[in-house]
Order: C-alpha cells, then sequence, then structure tokens
C-alpha cells in the first residue's frame, strides 16, 4: 500500500511541477519596472481556469500522499 502511495506521490509531484512551468505568468514580473511590460492582459481563458485547478489538484495530491506517508513512517 505504501508503494502505491509513494508512486502517486512521485507522480504528482512531477506532474504539477511541470503544469507549474507551463503555466503562464499572471505579470510581467521584474520586466514591468524598467516598463518594458508592453502588454496588459487580463483576460483569463478557459484553458487557464483548467490549468490551474489541475495543478492545485496535483499539489494537494502531493502534500495528502507526503503527509500519509510521513505518519506511516512515524509510526514505525
Amino acid at each position: 500500500m505504501t508503494g502505491i502511495i509513494f508512486a502517486l506521490q512521485i507522480l504528482s509531484g512531477v506532474i504539477s511541477v511541470f503544469f507549474v512551468l507551463v503555466k503562464e505568468p499572471k505579470s510581467e514580473g521584474l520586466g514591468s519596472i524598467g516598463g518594458s511590460a508592453t502588454t496588459f492582459k487580463g483576460v483569463r481563458t478557459s484553458a487557464d481556469a483548467k490549468l490551474e485547478n489541475m495543478t492545485w489538484f496535483f499539489v494537494i495530491t502531493f502534500l495528502t500522499c507526503s503527509a500519509y506517508l510521513g505518519l506511516i513512517a512515524n509510526q514505525f
């Protein structure tokens, strides 16, 4: 059972990192300080919303698996 939870933890961690890297940033970051930000895009598409929801799902799955494995390891 712990092997399945561990595999789910690894898989959800890798997928959540991938989704974070694929997601388009909400702002220009440090580029907006020097005035190099030329566009202001406040429109959020359906794909962005789905990507953000999936990212949160995998992050919560990762944290839940980590907490479970931590509790199991603490019992031994």
